[in-house]
Formats: C-alpha cells, sequence, structure tokens
C-alpha cells in the first residue's frame, strides 16, 4: 500500500480448451488508486505463447504440466505509450 512497488501474492486459475491455448495470452496491468486525479498504470505482465523470459517458461510449464499450479514471480515491465 502506498508504494510504486507494489508485491503481490495471488494465484488466478482459468479454464481454457486444449484448441483455444496456442491463440490465448493473459495480459495483466497494475494501476495504481488514486482518489483525487486520475489512476496510473504502473506496469504490465504478458504470459502467453507470444511471451518472451520468465512468462514464457511459465507458459511453457503450464502446458506441459495441465492441470497442476505452476507458480512465477514476475517483475512488473514498462507500459509501452501508443
Amino acid at each position: 500500500m502506498k508504494t510504486l512497488n507494489p508485491y503481490y501474492n495471488e494465484s488466478f486459475s482459468f479454464d481454457v480448451t486444449p484448441e483455444k491455448m496456442q491463440r490465448v495470452h493473459l495480459h495483466i496491468t497494475v494501476s495504481d488508486y488514486d482518489r483525487v486525479g486520475s489512476n496510473e498504470r504502473i506496469g504490465q505482465v504478458i504470459i502467453g505463447a507470444n511471451a518472451t523470459g520468465v512468462a514464457l517458461k511459465q507458459w511453457s510449464d503450464m502446458l506441459a504440466t495441465p492441470r497442476r499450479s505452476v507458480a512465477q514471480w514476475h517483475t512488473l515491465l514498462p507500459i509501452a505509450e501508443d
């Protein structure tokens, strides 16, 4: 709380059919909450076949062990401004 370097210990579970696994990805955007003004996006993580590094490794591990949890810590990456 009250930091631009948040620490989360969350888990997510999704049910995706095998035929859709090669077409999906998970895009998580983290924003800070401001009561006054706008909420700032502070980082993102993308997990899926098009990911790189640790996120791609987690995706590969997940595909190799269906129906089992695959835990992985992720560092937020900068958000590319359009």
